[in-house]
Parts: structure tokens; C-alpha cells; sequence
């Protein structure tokens, strides 16, 4: 896909939504993660961030956790934070 996008953290309500739908799409849907391990007790406290097209359609989205959430993933350092729940749509891979 080509053409501009927009990449802001998630920190309203529609945004983040858009972001768990992302994860929805391409973790269960096209890989099969079952839905009660794609969505952990991390989310409540991670900054999620959403990449959409220049019309507002959601393309892709990541998490950070930070403090001990991240320590939870990265081995123990809460002053490292951890990326993930990366994912980006069919549509923004040109699939």
C-alpha cells in the first residue's frame, strides 16, 4: 500500500478499539492465536499506538509496555521497555 498514513498513540477510546481490531484481524483471525491470549493484563496499562490511512481506515498497530510490565517480558528491567503485539493488516502488507 502506498500513500500517506498517520501513525499517533491510541489514547482515545475509538483509537484503541481500532488498535484491538487490528490485533483481532491478524492475530486470530489469519494466525489462529486464540482470542483470550491475544488480550492479557497488560493492555490496561501499555501505550498502544495505531497507524491508519489518511482516511481514518486503521493499517496497523504495536504496544509498549513500560516499568514492570515490560520487566515481566524483557527479563527483569523495568527502565527497558518491551514492544510488541506488533500488527500490520492485509491490506497495508499489499496482500
Amino acid at each position: 500500500m502506498s500513500g500517506p498514513y498517520v501513525v499517533r498513540v491510541a489514547e482515545e477510546p475509538a483509537d484503541r478499539e481500532a488498535c484491538f481490531a487490528v490485533r483481532k484481524e491478524v492475530f486470530v483471525a489469519e494466525q489462529g492465536v486464540p482470542e483470550d491470549i491475544e488480550y492479557d493484563a497488560h493492555d490496561a496499562g501499555a501505550v498502544h499506538v495505531l497507524a491508519a490511512a489518511e482516511d481514518g481506515t486503521p493499517l496497523g498497530t504495536g504496544r509498549l509496555l513500560h516499568g514492570e510490565a515490560a520487566a515481566a517480558k524483557n527479563g527483569g528491567d523495568p527502565a527497558v521497555g518491551s514492544l510488541g503485539r506488533l500488527a500490520v493488516t492485509r491490506r497495508a502488507r499489499g496482500l
